[in-house]
């Protein structure tokens, strides 16, 4: 039986493309009242109008997301029955499209809202209240759905009334797994978004102390949702960098750090830079005003402070900020078990391959049941470590010039393919 040792070298497949140093989000001002799309130059802290026009003179700012394959930022505004969704330019910051929100089932309001690499999908929630017999008595639904901004179509996932409202405590998206999380009270809730109903279901502990988490957001880099852990509800407020554990309700602090700031933005308005490891905010500073905040996923400390104000920005707020780089080409790799597959992939079988070591620390072995017609390695972000075309059953990688991290091996046989996670 033949074996392949694989010496790779890995030198320059891990120097890393240079990233824009930029977050784009809403310049506002309140007299007059008027919306620019805008970016932060986080190399100089400068911010800059994309366009001269303000293109609207509200937001519903409960949502925001980023589109890289169409060039657009979408957001929603007041109008119409339940809204319009805006599509802006990234380059020139003018509208593309703007349409009135419609659920052909039902009229319902669509928030709390972000974009899935994975599928290049807006998920969200659709809710809509049911009037009762008298005032008071109505009821709340709230379904996991899917919105088309180019005609402001809204698809309901859920095949009933997951609950009955949100809290506005933000939302995540893990495009790995396919779930979307959102908080309700102190219960913490994942979406499995193939079918729309409930994934997991936990209330938060907080081990370490606190009331609340939220302005949470998922990294790829780690797969870890972080966010803001509130330990007292009155002033002074003390506040620390946090994640959470989706599967236990666990929310601890990343470091014993007290943050400066006891204020922060509850619009949602949160993201990761995967490349620099570095958590981004919206909080309001000591002296008045807000600034967007970067606190480091690693230590838990501000490690940047940009102040948004007239002079500064041209405007009172910068929010519904968005990275880029944030789970920039993420692939799925759960399947979809309610038929068809994840990420355009028909056939995962799970069962097919075996790898191990896993944990790995130099060697990875890798024993297919039939010959391996492709093998390709990537990060979490979709960046290809190495591709080859083995014809081969078993496989010896050498991999100890990897750094340490999660990746996916994508090996492709007779049967189809699998996706297999990893770790170094």
């Amino acid at each position: 039986m033949k074996h392949l040792l694989c010496f790779l070298a890995f030198t320059s497949l891990f120097s890393l493309p240079t990233q824009a140093q930029v977050l784009y989000g809403l310049l506002r001002t309140s007299n007059p009242a008027g919306v620019k799309l805008g970016t932060l130059d986080l190399s100089s802290g400068s911010f800059t109008a994309l366009g001269n026009n303000a293109i609207t003179s509200n937001v519903n700012i409960t949502g925001a997301a980023l589109d890289l394959a169409t060039n657009n930022y979408y957001f929603l505004t007041q109008g119409g029955s339940n809204g319009v969704a805006m599509s802006v330019g990234l380059d020139d910051g003018e509208v593309n499209n703007q349409v009135p929100l419609f659920n052909p089932i039902a009229p319902s309001s669509f928030n709390n809202f972000r974009f899935n690499t994975s599928d290049s999908t807006l998920y969200g929630l659709a809710g809509r209240y049911i009037p009762g017999a008298s005032p008071g008595q109505g009821t709340g639904e709230l379904y996991f759905s899917s919105m088309n901004p180019a005609t402001g179509e809204i698809t309901q996932i859920s095949p009933q009334s997951i609950l009955d409202a949100y809290s506005l405590s933000g939302s995540a998206i893990d495009p790995h797994q396919m779930v979307y999380y959102f908080s309700k009270g102190t219960q913490f809730y994942g979406i499995d978004m193939y079918n729309g109903q409930v994934y997991s279901s936990q209330t938060l502990s907080f081990p370490e102390g606190g009331i609340s988490f939220s302005n949470y957001t998922y990294n790829c880099a780690d797969t870890t949702i972080y966010g803001i852990i509130s330990v007292t509800n009155t002033p002074p407020f003390t506040c620390y960098l946090g994640k959470v554990n989706p599967a236990t309700g666990e929310v601890t602090r990343i470091a014993q750090t007290v943050l400066p700031y006891s204020t922060f933005s509850v619009n949602g308005s949160s993201t990761v830079d995967p490349f620099t490891g570095t958590y981004y905010c919206v909080s309001q500073i000591p002296g008045g005003g807000i600034a967007v905040v970067g606190i480091s996923v690693t230590t838990g400390t501000v490690v940047s402070v940009h102040p948004v104000n007239m002079t500064t920005a041209g405007s009172a707020y910068f929010d519904m900020i968005r990275n880029p780089s944030d789970c920039l080409g993420a692939a799925a790799y759960r399947p979809n078990t309610n038929g068809g597959g994840a990420a355009g992939i028909e056939n995962l079988d799970s069962n097919g391959s075996k790898v191990y070591p896993n944990p790995f620390t130099d060697l990875l072995t890798i024993d297919a049941s039939t010959p391996i017609h492709k093998l390709k390695m990537t990060d979490l972000q979709g960046k290809v470590i190495f591709e080859m075309s083995p014809l081969q059953n078993h496989l010896y990688l050498d991999l100890k010039t990897l750094p340490n991290g999660i990746f996916m091996l994508e090996i492709q046989t007779a049967k189809g393919i699998e996706l297999i996670k990893v770790v170094k």
